[in-house]
């Protein structure tokens, strides 16, 4: 078994549920009269697959959304547009070949993309902002899910889960000439330098076999990868002994497994009936349904007829009319055998499907269901079985049944590139290498263009592709990401006793993240990193460990003190005469002194009316705490709490008895510490 590997997942939108951007509203006081705005967002998408440019997709225009008044204003929201209609209308669903020995790429069903906010006042342009490149594939999750996975489907869901792109069970039974697939998107770093599928072969007699089935060696980012996981593909049925269950994962160059462990079931029996329907399940790919129960086709034929002008002789052989063409729609009603109730759950996945196939000897035949409703449950069904209708797409005309047309004899072409770029890693940078991404088939004999073949893209694995090539013009990228090195928002949460934990240092370093759009767009990658890493975990990782908390040291401003809490996330100090402090009762309002929620480390003005510092702090409910404030590593305050049955107490933060307070003078060090008893 492959170790894992170390990867970070990043966001991709899903076309098939909405994707909405907010152009931000004009200023109010700037542009009172609301009337003359207007909103503009333009799509730019790549034109053709790994282009490194981007053209104009679409242009939207709308009027802000009027202002909501409220008791404390007005809140002005701006605009809203959808784009997710716009972006799936680009992408196209890549069914695998028929029989598809190796991996493959769905070059159509992932895109990169941006989009250009304008905002214009009586046709005068007030502004106009690119956002980061962003990307989206042609995907949806199910509309209760959307509010709260649009967001997170594909790093929390699909990436912490090394997931394929299928809903089916990860526990199939597959016939022995079940074509089966399964769909990797690459939207993780490090970028793998190769893809291999990994089969884990169990033989009846107990021995194993770890077999690397297939290998890809050049990866693309944010694309989705075919990956044929049939016994055929696999060639099971070939192995020297007998195959019970088998294993399929893929790993990288390293044997770092990057996907979850699918497990299949080679099955044996005997089936009267056996026919597979390949469709496209919700996420992009193509999953199998292997069918045991009964089938039936039946022809519904169409005839036009014509009458004609049967002469005057009237002779008896002469038709007056006459079939002037036969068209006939064939049906398929096909049973699905036995299934299992989360299996006959999953049968709505083909219903909702917009692309299906028959597997038949020859081709993958398309057809559409008829069926137009289905039991997705019974509380009194185990077992259970379905019945579906489809008709084929295409009208037969003529009968006929010719050979397999392999043996025909074919006029000899290639394949020479349309269009070339320079491959990126998965940080946006250039990678050296000089691909062609558009291919056109021509004629070997006389140099022409195959007239009937459309220009297609260079994708690994399919006919004519053409490998990339090592290019001085693509060792660098026009623009490099700026350095980051900032401090997070988290406090270390694990350190020692009477030890106070920092915030951790999260470096970015200079040009790790390149674009070939604009140098903020570069910086954007970088902040979105920088963002990733400000976490719990991290801090805990990586933040300091103050030993003697008490004693720290700090850069006092002249005219301030400076406040630290030994547990900030149980503390909040505030003024209550001025918008000064970090508790809640401060939030949304403004001012030098205002703080977020539970900050740390906070400078204060240096004033006499000291009645009105406050301590709130939260806890056990009825537990009794040791509440100890230090000034410059002097103890001041020494006093024990008992916290309310909500698990909180309010109390001065100077005080114990509303008479007496400490002073702080300018440049003290003041440090609270709060002890379970």
């Amino acid at each position: 078994m492959d170790a894992l590997a170390t990867l970070t997942h990043y966001p991709v939108h899903l076309t098939g549920n909405p994707i909405v951007v907010n152009t931000e509203a004009a200023d109010p006081i700037t542009y009172p009269d609301r009337t003359g705005l207007r909103y503009g967002l333009t799509l730019m998408t790549p034109p053709y697959f790994l282009a490194n440019t981007f053209e104009e997709l679409d242009t939207l225009v709308a009027s802000e959304i009027p202002p909501e008044v409220l008791a404390t204003g007005s809140v002005y929201k701006g605009a809203y547009f959808d784009i997710a209609r716009h972006l799936d209308s680009l992408l196209i669903r890549t069914p695998p070949t028929f029989r598809q020995p190796t991996i493959g790429i769905c070059e159509s069903l992932t895109t990169p993309y941006y989009v250009r906010r304008i905002r214009t006042h009586d046709d005068a342009l007030i502004d106009q902002v690119d956002s980061p490149v962003a990307y989206a594939i042609k995907a949806g999750v199910a509309e209760r899910d959307y509010a709260a996975y649009h967001d997170f489907f594909f790093t929390e869901y699909i990436g912490k889960g090394k997931r394929f792109l299928t809903w089916a069970a990860n526990a199939r039974t597959v016939h022995a000439d079940q074509p089966e697939y399964l769909y990797l998107l690459t939207h993780f770093s490090p970028l793998p330098t190769s893809l291999k599928l990994i089969s884990q072969v169990y033989y009846t007699d107990g021995t194993s076999e770890r077999l690397v089935a297939n290998q890809l060696t050049t990866v693309y980012p944010y694309k989705v990868y075919c990956f044929p996981v049939g016994p055929q593909a696999l060639e099971l049925t070939s192995r020297p002994k007998p195959v019970s269950p088998y294993e399929v994962w893929v790993s990288n160059q390293d044997d770092e497994r990057l996907t979850e462990i699918r497990w299949y079931r080679l099955e044996t029996q005997y089936r009267r009936t056996v026919r597979f329907l390949l469709f496209a399940n919700s996420l992009g790919g193509f999953d199998t349904l292997y069918c045991t129960g009964k089938g039936v086709e039946q022809v519904r034929y169409v005839r036009q007829i014509t009458e004609r002008f049967t002469g005057y002789d009237y002779r008896p052989e002469f038709s007056e009319k006459e079939i002037n063409e036969v068209t006939g729609e064939r049906e398929l009603t096909v049973s699905t055998g036995w299934l299992s109730k989360a299996q006959g759950d999953y049968l709505q996945e083909l219903a909702l499907s917009p692309e299906i196939y028959l597997v038949t000897d020859r081709a993958y035949l398309p057809v559409i269901p008829v069926t137009d409703s289905l039991k997705t449950a019974d509380d009194d069904e185990t077992l259970l079985g379905r019945n579906f209708v489809f008709r084929y797409t295409n009208p037969e005309q003529h009968y006929s049944r010719l050979p397999s047309p392999d043996h025909l004899p074919k006029r000899p072409t290639g394949w020479r590139p349309k269009a070339i770029t320079c491959l990126l890693d998965a940080n946006g940078k250039r990678t050296g290498m000089k691909a062609a991404v558009l291919l056109e088939k021509y004629y070997v004999d006389d140099n022409t263009r195959v007239p009937e073949a459309p220009i297609k893209s260079n994708v690994p694995g399919t006919e004519g592709y053409l490998p990339p090539v090592p290019s001085a013009d693509c060792l660098a990228s026009p623009f490099l990401s700026a350095a980051i090195s900032r401090s997070g928002t988290f406090q270390r949460s694990n350190c020692g006793a009477d030890q106070v934990g920092g915030p951790a240092l999260i470096t970015v370093p200079a040009g790790l993240f390149g674009s070939e759009v604009s140098q903020a767009d570069a910086d954007s990658k970088a902040e979105a990193e920088f963002t990733r890493l400000i976490t719990q975990s991290y801090a805990d990782q990586y933040g300091s460990c103050t030993t003697a908390p008490k004693l720290y040291a700090w850069d006092v401003p002249a005219g301030h003190w400076h406040y630290r809490s030994g547990s900030p996330q149980q503390m909040q100090v505030y003024f209550g005469s001025q918008p000064w402090g970090n508790s809640w009762t401060e939030q949304g309002q403004t001012g030098p002194y205002v703080f977020p929620q539970n900050a740390n480390d906070l400078n204060f003005p240096v004033q006499g009316d000291l009645y009105w510092w406050f301590l709130m702090l939260t806890g056990k409910a009825g537990q009794t705490y040791r509440i100890e404030v230090f000034s410059n590593g002097t103890l001041v305050i020494d006093r024990s709490v008992v916290l309310n049955h909500e698990g909180g107490e309010h109390l001065w933060l100077f005080g114990t008895d509303g008479v007496s307070f400490y002073n702080p003078l300018s440049g003290s060090k003041v440090y609270v510490k709060m002890t379970e008893q």
